[in-house]
């Protein structure tokens, strides 16, 4: 029987030696799951083409069996996915007939389950466990606790995580600064390393009042409220609360890194259902929000700003993020030039 595997483990290089026929992403945080999602197709070098994913609150059964029997004209020979995203609800009314698959599942295609919670007393957890890849995507728990997350196996793993992903070498003083002002909440981690990461120089170093300056608190909190401010619309109240970081010495590169790490989730959205229409595809909104990074639990409020902000915008929407990260780089890297720079951007979402 198999042991559970943690998403650190496969993060740092998938201790399995093929995919299988079923495998289980569970675990309450969605970036932890979507990553460990990236890690076995690039792994197992799985194309684009070759991944089918369904809406696990939309499709059915039969809609997900026909996907793992059936090849596309675009498959390349290798190894297929079909991936269920929020799929809760599609294991409780299909369960018996995902524990027939789980046991006689095919070599060649291989069904991919991304799941809030998967109970370990249900036949179909145990089934995973015997023929498929559990992989537990939540913050390691301490030693005998059921409930307190392991700092210490959080801080290790953003150390390796900022160098490999950032280019940026943190102590793990640093680490812990990190950890204790966000939590174990993993795609913020994420965000803020990207923005230490702007301040590292060319061996990745940063300074330790860097990062006691930009990371977590109030500054972080409000960075977000600028952002859903931008995204709905309220541009007069964002453009009062950046004057309010500014004016509190928050960095214009900074909050850039936070402004654009939200709104390129809004632009790749936009590029993935536009792939999907090239394809013959029906794109369904919430699907590519949560492909571009969304939670599932913001994703109607997700959907409703990317309505507001609208379909051409979202499109070149990764463009003017290149040409704001550009300008704060060089003709616009002077404080009261960046300012300007970083109100352009909100005027052309207003």
């Amino acid at each position: 029987m198999a042991e559970v595997l943690h998403v650190f483990e496969l993060l740092d290089g998938p201790p399995i030696k093929k995919l299988g026929g079923s495998i289980a992403l569970y675990g309450s945080d969605w970036f932890l799951r979507n990553r460990a999602l990236d890690a076995l197709l690039k792994h197992f070098k799985v194309s684009d083409h070759a991944v089918r994913r369904r809406d696990g609150e939309q499709t059915s059964w039969h809609d997900v069996h026909d996907d793992l029997a059936t090849r596309s004209l675009f498959d390349e020979g290798g190894p297929r996915l079909t991936v269920v995203q929020s799929a809760d609800a599609f294991v409780k009314h299909h369960r018996e007939a995902l524990e027939q698959w789980v046991e006689k599942s095919v070599a060649d295609a291989t069904l991919v389950l991304e799941l809030d919670s998967l109970p370990g007393n249900t036949r179909l957890y145990k089934q995973l466990q015997k023929h498929g890849t559990l992989v537990q995507c939540s913050a390691p728990l301490k030693k005998g606790s059921r409930d307190t997350p392991d700092d210490s196996a959080i801080q290790k793993w953003l150390i390796k995580w900022g160098k490999k992903h950032h280019a940026v070498t943190l102590s793990v003083k640093q680490a812990n600064v990190m950890v204790d002002r966000i939590g174990a909440e993993f795609g913020l981690i994420d965000s803020e390393l990207a923005k230490v990461a702007l301040f590292a120089d060319s061996n990745g170093i940063v300074n330790d009042d860097i990062v006691h300056e930009i990371v977590g608190g109030w500054r972080t909190k409000t960075a977000w409220e600028i952002a859903d401010s931008i995204a709905e619309g309220k541009i007069g109240v964002a453009l009062e609360q950046l004057d309010g970081l500014i004016a509190s010495g928050q960095n214009a590169i900074g909050l850039s890194a936070q402004l654009s790490w939200y709104f390129r989730r809004f632009g790749v959205a936009a590029h993935l259902i536009e792939q999907s229409e090239r394809m013959g595809v029906k794109p369904v909104i919430a699907t590519s929000l949560e492909r571009a990074g969304f939670n599932r639990y913001t994703a109607q409020d997700a959907e409703r700003r990317l309505r507001r902000i609208g379909r051409e915008r979202a499109r070149q929407m990764l463009a003017w993020l290149r040409e704001l990260d550009i300008k704060l780089k060089s003709s616009h890297s002077q404080e009261d030039r960046s300012r300007i720079a970083l109100e352009e951007f909100v005027m052309r979402l207003a």
